[in-house]
C-alpha cells in the first residue's frame, strides 16, 4: 500500500543485449515475491519473475521524449506511457510468441533471444519482470520471497496463489 512515507523508486530492465529495455517504479523497501512457475514455457526458460502494475512500466528508447504519453490500439502492448518510438523499437526488436489461450504476449528479443518481460495470463493487466533482468542498482535486490505458481494445474493455481491481487489496482 503506498502512502505519505512510501518511497518509490525507478529500476530499469533489459535482454541481454540491452536492445530491449523498459522501466518500473515499485516501493523502495517493499518485500517482493518472485514466482517460480512450472508449465511448459516457464520450466523449459527457468522463467523467475515478479508483477507489477501496468501504470508502473514503461517501455525505453534513445529519444528525448521516452516518457510521453500516447494512445495505442496495439493489442500485444497495452500501455500507454510509452512513446509511439519506443513502442515501435520495442515491435522491431522482438518476435512474439503466443500459445494455448494466446492471452500472454511474450516478446523475445530477435537478438540474444532474452525475454526480459512480457504480460502473463495470469495477469493481464500487468507485467511479469524477468527477476535476473533486472538492474536494482546501488540498492540491491529488496527482500525476496520465492513463491511456486503450479502452471500445469494453472486455473486452480492461480485460485490459490492470490498472484492476479499483485496488479489489481488499489
Amino acid at each position: 500500500m503506498i502512502n505519505a512515507t512510501t518511497t518509490m523508486k525507478t529500476y530499469s530492465v533489459s535482454c541481454h543485449c540491452k536492445r530491449v529495455q523498459a522501466n518500473f517504479r515499485r516501493e523502495k523497501d517493499l518485500p517482493l515475491t518472485a514466482w517460480d512457475c512450472n508449465c511448459s514455457d516457464c520450466a523449459m526458460r527457468r522463467n523467475l519473475h515478479f508483477m507489477v502494475r501496468m501504470t508502473e512500466f514503461w517501455l525505453v528508447d534513445d529519444g528525448p521524449d521516452n516518457r510521453d504519453a500516447v494512445t495505442t490500439e496495439n493489442n500485444d502492448f497495452n500501455n500507454s506511457t510509452s512513446s509511439m518510438l519506443a513502442q515501435q523499437k520495442y515491435v522491431d526488436e522482438t518476435k512474439l510468441y503466443q500459445w494455448g489461450t494466446k492471452t500472454a504476449v511474450r516478446r523475445f528479443c530477435r537478438t540474444c533471444g532474452v525475454l526480459p518481460f512480457y504480460i502473463p495470463r495470469s495477469n493481464p493487466d500487468g507485467y511479469a519482470i524477468t527477476l535476473p533482468c533486472v538492474d536494482w542498482g546501488e540498492d540491491g535486490q529488496p527482500k525476496t520471497e520465492i513463491r511456486s505458481f503450479d502452471g500445469v494445474n494453472w486455473e486452480q493455481s492461480r485460485a490459490a496463489t492470490g498472484i492476479a491481487k499483485e496488479t489489481e489496482n488499489e
